[in-house]
């Protein structure tokens, strides 16, 4: 794994902080007779449609590195292709575990006339979150450099084993 890499597994640190965080606090906004937060289908819309761009913008990379494109994509735009994707992995992360929570504490509201229509878009939510999550990692994935010589040249152990180098 690379340094700056981000993995599945910081995704879910931060969906599960925020979705502790997120589940307590409305489970007690709620208890205290407050309305829930409403949530909105025009941001299904905006979480796919930020999922797609990253996907697109990370394409063109993926397929100069395979060999496809003759055409290299300046420097520029490569750094803000993975930046991007990193900030889909955290950011869909953490929408995706305020949306979880929000679904766990209408759960308890299903008998409620806005329950189940409630429900039913914060899991959506949720879903188009993590797959945001997931087009983040494979944009990084597909972003990552190949391995030279020189970069196998500097894991290889230059002494016997066992010698600290």
């Amino acid at each position: 794994m690379n340094a700056g890499q981000l993995t599945w597994k910081h995704a879910l640190g931060v969906a599960a902080v925020v979705f502790v965080v997120a589940y307590a606090a409305l489970a007690v906004w709620n208890a205290h007779g407050h309305a829930m937060p409403q949530n909105s289908w025009i941001a299904v819309g905006v979480v796919v449609v930020m999922a797609a761009m990253v996907l697109f913008a990370g394409n063109e990379i993926r397929i100069y590195l395979k060999g496809e494109s003759t055409r290299p994509p300046s420097p520029q735009r490569s750094r803000s292709t993975l930046v991007a994707a990193q900030a889909c992995i955290l950011a869909g992360a953490a929408f995706a575990g305020w949306y979880a929570g929000t679904a766990a504490v209408d759960a308890g509201r299903m008998q409620t006339t806005t329950g189940p229509s409630s429900f039913l878009l914060a899991v959506v939510l949720t879903v188009v979150c993590v797959a945001l999550v997931v087009s983040g990692l494979v944009v990084q994935w597909w972003c990552k450099l190949p391995e030279d010589d020189e970069d196998k040249k500097r894991r290889t152990p230059k002494g016997p084993p066992g010698e600290v180098v």
